[in-house]
């Protein structure tokens, strides 16, 4: 469906490229510097198929460039206020600013932060175009010299935090440029700054975390050569700061990613070697990600007896976790998180009576704002009553499927749903089976995306 936005550029006839030129020439005349071209071309691909909406510094810009009103174009909108020298704390305003200090950074993160504890997913959506677009703490410190201050280094280490957060709401194919730029402005500090050995040391690791980060987001991308290249830098990094679960958890990251869409016996070794390399240094709750690891590779192998055990040794030392003793990248394994887990293998598994339970109770105490993982783990729910033959609960919760992932913009909840249709299509002469492949068929067919 072409949106508002897209209809009055066409009736134009004007490129998104001349749009690009048209929105830079006009902020320039107003005193204010926005984008480059790239990442503005980036925002308005977005705003043009309804994946956000102009802030209040573009809007008004966008209603003068077409001569139209807020109602016309789809959005209502904030004036844009007066450039009186004076620069306010948002972060719309900082975007017109044409250097950064240490002060806008700090109000920029303050801002994201608050935005991630609200889960506040439109500006979350917002604040990351806006991170990409905007100088990092690191190449600001760069340009005062090469000796770096610990304020930097702890900074560096909680934006690794926030783009770990930020992956709840954004999509991998959305977060990788984000990911990707912050990971080459940290190796660029590597190479060019002057630090203390603990610094380095700290650093390396960042660099590692992101790598992991990384090579996750692009894999939501459906980038694979891609996901594995980080691997490879992350492990170098992990294993440069001597950090065994980091270095685990990257190779474990591949594991998974292996198990998916390679060979899921190779992926069961590098599992184990990865929780092998780390057992001894790994807090509990690392130990039963690492194990969840070997599990879902056991699942994908067919291996019933071994998965088994794989599946009591995370509930084993899941029991035993000491959050205050864990790294940060372990944060998201809950107990919600252990059962939905545990289900998947169960369905990969054929064995729908043992995973439909622990799905369908982990879902219903699952956070809603976390739209792409609520996707997924439905699909799976939906596989397990496809093998019990329960056919309309099944197409249900495809459907449900179906309209979160219209949101999501992951190649996983994208292969998800693909795999779902392919299975109900068995099911056509079934109303409610039929019905939902008609729809997915209409509503995928603009997306381009291959319908069974």
């Amino acid at each position: 469906m072409t949106t508002p936005l897209q209809a009055v550029r066409h009736r134009r006839g004007w490129s998104q490229s001349r749009l690009v030129w048209e929105l830079t020439k006009l902020a320039e005349k107003k005193g204010a510097s926005i984008a480059t071209s790239a990442s503005l071309k980036t925002l308005i691909s977005r705003w043009e198929n309804g994946h956000a909406t102009p802030d209040a510094f573009y809007q008004p810009l966008l209603c003068e460039l077409y001569g139209s009103t807020p109602a016309c174009l789809g959005f209502g909108w904030q004036s844009l206020p007066e450039r009186n020298g004076s620069i306010a704390s948002s972060p719309t305003r900082l975007l017109t600013k044409a250097e950064w200090t240490h002060d806008d950074l700090h109000a920029f993160s303050a801002t994201f932060d608050s935005a991630l504890n609200r889960s506040s997913v439109e500006e979350i959506d917002r604040l990351a175009h806006e991170w990409l677009i905007t100088d990092p703490p690191q190449i600001i410190e760069l340009s005062a010299g090469r000796h770096i201050g610990e304020s930097l280094v702890a900074a560096v280490e909680h934006r690794v935090i926030q783009l770990r957060r930020a992956d709840d709401f954004v999509s991998g194919r959305d977060s990788h440029a984000l990911v990707r730029k912050e990971l080459e402005v940290t190796t660029r500090l590597l190479d060019q700054a002057a630090y203390t050995e603990d610094q380095a040391r700290r650093l390396l690791t960042a660099a590692g975390e992101l790598a992991q980060l990384g090579a996750w987001v692009a894999a939501d991308a459906g980038l694979y050569a891609e996901a594995a290249r980080y691997t490879r830098g992350g492990v170098l990094a992990a294993h440069a700061a001597d950090n065994a679960p980091l270095t685990a958890n990257i190779i474990s990251t591949l594991s998974y990613q292996i198990a998916n869409t390679g060979n899921p016996h190779q992926a069961a070794v590098l599992a184990r070697t990865a929780y092998a390399g780390a057992r001894h240094q790994a807090t509990a709750t690392t130990k039963a990600l690492l194990l969840e690891r070997v599990a879902w590779a056991d699942a994908k192998s067919a291996d019933l007896r071994s998965c088994e055990r794989s599946l009591g040794l995370v509930e084993e030392n899941f029991a035993h976790s000491t959050p205050d003793e864990d790294p940060d990248w372990v944060y998201w394994l809950n107990r919600e998180e252990i059962d939905v887990m545990a289900g998947r293998c169960y369905t990969e598994l054929k064995q729908p009576g043992r995973g439909e339970p622990l799905l369908r109770n982990a879902i219903d105490n699952y956070n809603d704002a976390l739209v792409r993982e609520n996707a997924l783990y439905l699909s799976w729910l939906a596989e397990d009553y496809i093998l019990q033959g329960e056919i309309d609960h099944a197409a249900e919760l495809a459907t449900r499927v179906l309209e979160l992932t219209r949101h999501t913009n992951s190649a996983r909840t994208d292969d998800r749903l693909r795999y779902l249709a392919t299975l109900l299509k068995r099911y056509e002469t079934v109303r409610s089976a039929a019905a939902f492949i008609d729809l997915y068929r209409s509503l995928h067919t603009t997306r381009r995306v291959h319908c069974p």
